[in-house]
């Protein structure tokens, strides 16, 4: 009986900090951004968000299914009118792995102010698994930034 108590009151505070977690995120200003197959996306699918870490810098949080196992993918910010050009997203190589079962999940941040001069959010797949192989790389995710 006691077990079933304890239970119950651990599922209640979770859900309480869930909450708080969730209503903190609307409050500090959230943006999702479904993000869709790119060229080379077969059933990718995921989702970013872009959360105010600071009055200076937004952190953009990424969730994906459908990539390939164990592979290696860079998160990149995309303009392609008037030119294009990209910029990488966080620090170091943009990168994360995705798992065994095709799932992936990315945090990095971005300097606030720059973020609204930019169109597209994209998720680069790198076959040989190098992170800075740029000529090999395929988009799999694709969404628009809205500002």
């Amino acid at each position: 009986m006691k077990k079933n108590h304890f239970r119950r009151v651990a599922t209640m505070l979770t859900t309480l900090v869930l909450a708080a977690g969730i209503a903190s995120l609307w409050a500090a200003g959230m943006q999702r951004l479904p993000l869709t197959p790119g060229p080379d996306g077969g059933n990718a699918k995921g989702e970013a968000t872009i959360v105010d870490k600071d009055a200076a810098t937004q952190e953009i949080i990424i969730a994906a299914q459908g990539l390939k196992p164990n592979a290696m993918y860079t998160v990149w910010v995309v303009n392609m009118k008037p030119k294009m050009e990209m910029a990488g997203v966080g620090t170091g190589d943009y990168a994360f792995k995705s798992d065994a079962g095709g799932r992936g999940q990315f945090i990095g941040t971005f300097p606030a102010a720059d973020l609204a001069k930019w169109h597209v959010l994209e998720v680069a797949h790198h076959p040989d698994g190098n992170p800075k192989d740029m000529k090999n790389m395929k988009v799999v995710l694709t969404g628009e930034l809205k500002q």
